[in-house]
């Protein structure tokens, strides 16, 4: 009897004796984790059109929102805990270019519809282009290519048009005598 109750005690605090074999610590030691890959097959597919770029700029792929975008009103911050498939950088990674998705038949249900509005609603609210492509379509590298030249090349030309450029020496109007 006072083997029950010295058991029963040491369990109510989570007590073991010497002999007994602690299983709640053994099973807390069991994680469920596992190693996943980085793209998926699609993805890799079309970064790999998007190679040609890299000359030009930096492409980042499954990148967070919450990397690039920030809210004034910190309450429900975890709607920016959503992954982009690819974004496009200057080589300096200063700015920002370009966000695309790639959306394959997952993106058809109804969970997915309503993740990519509101993705779509958030970039739209913080002033940054979302391209949408779709595996349904060949996608073929030229056409991706251009299509995304042409939504970035005009940030390209703005950006350069914004920065002040240095005095040149070979101005003649600077360089006059007195």
């Amino acid at each position: 009897m006072i083997n029950k109750i010295i058991k029963w005690f040491l369990n109510l605090f989570k007590l073991k004796e010497n002999n007994e074999k602690d299983v709640s610590i053994s099973n807390k030691n069991t994680y469920n984790y596992y190693q996943k890959n980085f793209m998926t097959p699609s993805e890799i597919n079309f970064y790999n059109k998007l190679k040609d770029l890299e000359n030009d700029y930096n492409i980042v792929p499954q990148l967070n929102l919450a990397s690039i975008i920030d809210k004034k009103d910190s309450r429900y911050r975890t709607e920016l805990f959503r992954n982009i498939d690819f974004a496009i950088f200057t080589k300096d990674f200063k700015t920002l270019l370009l966000l695309i998705e790639l959306n394959d038949p997952s993106h058809e249900n109804n969970k997915r519809k309503r993740r990519d509005f509101k993705v779509k609603d958030i970039c739209q609210h913080a002033g940054i282009k979302l391209m949408t492509f779709y595996t349904k379509y060949p996608n073929e590298k030229n056409y991706v290519i251009q299509r995304i030249r042409k939504e970035i090349e005009p940030s390209i030309t703005s950006i350069s048009n914004t920065t002040t450029p240095l005095p040149s020496t070979t101005n003649t109007e600077n360089n006059t005598l007195k």
